[in-house]
């Protein structure tokens, strides 16, 4: 009677044991699923301005093709935000014309920009602009979550909400003072959307 007493506590214990190593493992895989989530790249196009992109700073995914030369780049190290950014990522050298993956970090506007050809790329030169990025190596920094979607700016500015012009005033042919009149005789400068900046007389 003795014998089967502690045969039935040996098969208890060792039934428990069983179940606790189980329980530990599962739980060590269920712990390096959660633990390492994996991290989406975001993909924009050749023509993805700096500028309508809200994020401080990401990481995107270029494709191939962006050193053509209607997509435009405005400066050389620093770039304003109306430049392309994988157009700008291959003339500052970190990407070629293959594609592939960019850290873009937005700094402060600059007085000027200038222009320069490099990698295939002939940058523009500009007066001044509200607001910069710079290009890095796709290098993640330690402790730092990038966004793996990335927030685009929805203003538009009011000729685009009020339509075409009714009356071109003053085109620049680089697009930063381009003036135009709307249908309720407002003159607003199309770029910076900024208005009234005086009444036009029909």
């Amino acid at each position: 009677m003795r014998t089967v007493v502690l045969t039935m506590k040996a098969s208890v214990i060792e039934m428990f044991l069983v179940l606790l190593v189980t329980g530990v493992h599962s739980n060590k895989e269920t712990a390096k699923k959660i633990k390492r989530p994996k991290f989406t790249v975001p993909q924009i196009n050749c023509d993805v301005k700096a500028g309508k992109i809200i994020n401080p700073e990401f990481i995107v995914k270029c494709p191939a093709g962006c050193q053509d030369p209607k997509y435009h780049v405005y400066g050389t190290d620093v770039y304003a935000s109306y430049s392309s950014v994988c157009s700008a990522a291959v003339h500052s050298g970190v990407l070629d014309n293959s594609g592939g993956k960019i850290l873009v970090r937005k700094v402060a506007g600059q007085s000027g920009y200038k222009g320069s050809y490099s990698n295939g790329v002939q940058s523009l030169s500009l007066p001044r602009w509200r607001e910069s990025f710079i290009i890095l190596e796709s290098k993640p920094k330690k402790g730092v979550t990038y966004p793996s979607a990335l927030t685009y700016s929805s203003s538009k500015s009011p000729a685009a909400q009020a339509g075409k012009c009714s009356r071109v005033i003053e085109s620049n042919p680089e697009f930063i003072n381009t003036r135009c009149v709307l249908g309720d005789s407002r003159e607003i400068n199309v770029l910076t959307g900024q208005a009234p900046l005086a009444l036009a007389i029909f």
